[in-house]
């Protein structure tokens, strides 16, 4: 699979030159907690494992990204004058991520979440924005940030305030750059506020309850192709989970196949941070020049892969997904992907 496609010309090319994507959302500090269920109001339970490690949703995306691309990945986002703030751009760094884009916000705190993950992997997240929550259009319309989309080929946004992600989009398709945004909760203001800006967007990248809640209608698949019909043909992707992904452009569908684990041996441990692994991969593997079947494909594969980790950030590295490219299982998963 793709051995012979002249994609991988280009891909292989890429790996010697500077490839610049932006990402723009939350850097959390996660604490996980994982238990056998979840308490009930006013119960206690015995907490098994408790880890303390980085997230949000803009940094696992650009960490996810920067595994892939090796170099040339930057970040937009908001930390607060504090400890935290100190290890998450020097992890940040260690990733080989530029931080130059990030705002540091004095007298307040960065971001936190804490994360209840029981043996089923489902979770409850509760998050504490602070910082991320105070960036604002005037700090990523400065020179600095302008400039850093100019010299960008793709802006990816996912989780800052509304008025943040309005500047960003704008300003990169004022200058033709290719965008991706996943507006995750931004999506409670509805299709008609955000209609203006989901048009400026190359790829919008949903859930299952955010696809239904944008367009109305229950049925993942019904509701991606409503939603993209809705945007004029623009191309729509919403997340299954565990089901993969369904793509939907013009009055076209496809349906997108993720990595089945149980077949390689593999279990999941922890699912928090799986969407972020995909959506990262996913712009990744475009700034790469892959097309979107194959991007999608791939990026379900790093969606997947992260659930068999148990940190936020578990995404995996571009030579772990072409490893498990070359395995005959999952070639014969590509191979039944049609578009009606």
């Amino acid at each position: 699979m793709f051995k012979n496609s002249p994609l991988l010309l280009y891909d292989l090319w890429s790996e010697r030159h500077l490839i610049t994507e932006l990402v723009c959302g939350a850097i959390n500090w996660d604490t996980s907690i994982f238990v056998d269920t979840f308490p009930s109001p006013g119960e206690e339970v015995t907490a098994n494992k408790v880890i303390s490690v980085p997230g949000g949703k803009g940094a696992n995306v650009a960490v996810a990204s920067a595994r892939i691309l090796s170099s040339g990945v930057g970040i937009i986002g908001a930390l607060g004058n504090d400890e935290i703030a100190e290890k998450q751009i020097k992890i940040l760094h260690e990733e080989g991520i530029d931080t130059s884009c990030v705002k540091n916000i004095q007298g307040t705190s960065s971001g936190q979440a804490y994360i209840l993950v029981d043996k089923k992997c489902e979770n409850f997240i509760l998050t504490y924005k602070a910082a991320n929550h105070m960036l604002t259009a005037d700090m990523v319309n400065d020179n600095n940030t302008v400039n850093a989309i100019k010299n960008s080929k793709l802006i990816t946004v996912i989780d800052p305030p509304l008025e943040v992600a309005d500047a960003l989009i704008s300003n990169a398709n004022t200058n033709g750059k290719m965008v991706v945004w996943s507006p995750a909760m931004l999506v409670r203001h509805g299709f008609d506020s955000l209609k203006e800006l989901l048009l400026k967007t190359d790829y919008v990248i949903v859930n299952e309850s955010e696809s239904s809640l944008l367009s109305g209608i229950n049925d993942a698949t019904k509701a991606c192709l409503a939603l993209s019909k809705m945007l004029e043909g623009r191309r729509v992707i919403t997340t299954l989970g565990k089901e993969g992904c369904v793509f939907c452009w013009q009055t076209k569908t496809a349906r997108i196949p993720a990595l089945d684990l149980s077949s390689l041996n593999l279990q999941v441990i922890n699912t928090v941070g799986a969407g972020d692994a995909f959506v990262g991969a996913f712009a990744a593997l475009k700034t790469k020049g892959f097309d979107d079947v194959e991007a999608l494909f791939m990026a379900n594969i790093a969606g997947s892969l992260k659930t068999t980790k148990e940190e936020t950030r578990g995404s995996p590295r571009y030579d772990e997904i072409r490893h498990y490219l070359d395995d005959q299982r999952v070639q014969s998963s590509f191979a039944k992907i049609y578009v009606v």
